[in-house]
């Protein structure tokens, strides 16, 4: 029986064109599907912020999206009558809600259970005993969101979402487990690790900012401010002794190096950690 060999040229350019079309034609549909899903989004994303009735990021949002809403209106879109009339009325409330801020916020926070400092002065608010921070631009209508370490989120200022925002990082900050032995220990073998490689003799004084830049290298999901607040819950609650030696935080003038314990234990600047023989 003799040996064949099919190899298939014959059919290969022909093969190739309708390849070349099909590839063409999926590349279209899945452009009309990404158009669609992002007008879609648009849709979804103006409805959630009216049930809500977040005046601001509706303005906001509106704002943002001037150059689709420009080819719709070039393009004679049957909704845009509706948008711009809604755009009108979100402005309006906008400004008339940036009035009533102050006590419609500290009404929302008490309601949901979010504790506001009783120092807190319009535009400047604080929770947890200065810890988290709002600033609001009323004529932005924005809310700044920060705490001692980070920037967190700058958000259209309606009230439900800044509650929102702060509520998320209260939980995120004060609510997640803590084991002091086990951060005691992280903290020992962090200073053990950069005090071998900066030459130093364990027992001398490390800059604090060493140990969270190494930790943010090397700790997947780090967060300077998580690590402040268990570093301050640390020096409230203990231990501090681990093996044969005793963590002791020494204060520094420097605000930019240091770093600012909250609650009892905030006695300034903490900038170096040391450990002693116990």
């Amino acid at each position: 029986m003799a040996n064949t060999t099919f190899s298939g040229k014959e059919f290969q350019s022909d093969l190739q064109g309708f390849a070349h079309e099909a590839q063409q034609r999926a590349e279209q549909l899945h452009r009309e599907w990404q158009g669609a899903d992002d007008v879609n989004i648009f849709w979804q994303t103006l409805n959630q912020y009216i049930v809500k009735g977040w005046m601001c990021h509706i303005q906001d949002y509106l704002e943002q999206q001037k150059e689709r809403l420009r080819q719709w209106r070039t393009n004679g879109h049957a909704g845009i009558a509706a948008i711009e009339n809604l755009y009108r009325e979100a402005k309006a409330a906008a400004e008339k809600a940036m009035l009533s801020f102050p006590s419609d916020l500290e009404r929302a926070c008490v309601e949901s259970r979010l504790p506001i400092d009783r120092t807190s002065r319009d535009p400047h608010y604080t929770f947890h005993n200065g810890f988290l921070e709002v600033d609001i631009d009323a004529g932005k209508r924005l809310a700044h969101v920060k705490d001692r370490e980070a920037k967190l989120a700058a958000i259209p200022a309606d009230i439900g979402a800044v509650v929102e925002v702060v509520a998320a990082e209260h939980r995120r900050l004060f609510q997640r487990p803590f084991d002091g032995e086990k951060f005691l220990r992280k903290l020992r073998s962090n200073y053990l690790a950069v005090a071998k490689k900066e030459g130093l003799k364990d027992g001398e004084a490390l800059p604090i900012r060493r140990i969270t830049h190494r930790l943010g290298k090397n700790e997947k999901g780090f967060r300077t401010d998580e690590f402040l607040v268990d570093l301050s819950r640390l020096a409230e609650e203990g231990p501090l002794q681990v093996d044969d030696v005793k963590l002791d935080l020494q204060q520094t003038k420097d605000t930019n190096q240091g770093m600012l314990l909250y609650g009892v234990a905030s006695r300034g600047y903490v900038g170096f950690i040391v450990f002693r023989k116990a």
